[in-house]
């Protein structure tokens, strides 16, 4: 079973970033394992890093940072069905 999901349509920001050539071929090779793009594979797995990095998620509340709420954040009070972008174990 895949640890990312299959991609849903969210409205997105152009990001370019230098990735070493493994990185880059086993994005390719991952999206083609779940069927989806390239970019929603970096996209799911840096949220995936954010959620789980718990000095992250703590420097963020000490530092009173904001996490902007994606347009997917707006639609999910209209479907409770449809997950966070980035989800906080408190």
């Amino acid at each position: 079973m895949a640890l990312l999901n299959k991609k849903l349509v969210r409205e997105r920001e152009t990001a370019s970033y230098k990735l070493e050539h493994t990185t880059v071929e086993l994005v390719r090779l991952y999206a083609e394992f779940i069927g989806s793009p390239q970019e929603h594979v970096v996209n799911e797995s840096l949220l995936y890093l954010f959620r789980k990095d718990k000095e992250f998620t703590d420097w963020l509340k000490t530092n009173g940072k904001v996490i902007p709420a994606s347009r997917g954040e707006s639609e999910k009070k209209a479907n409770p069905q449809q997950p966070s972008p980035i989800r906080y174990k408190g």
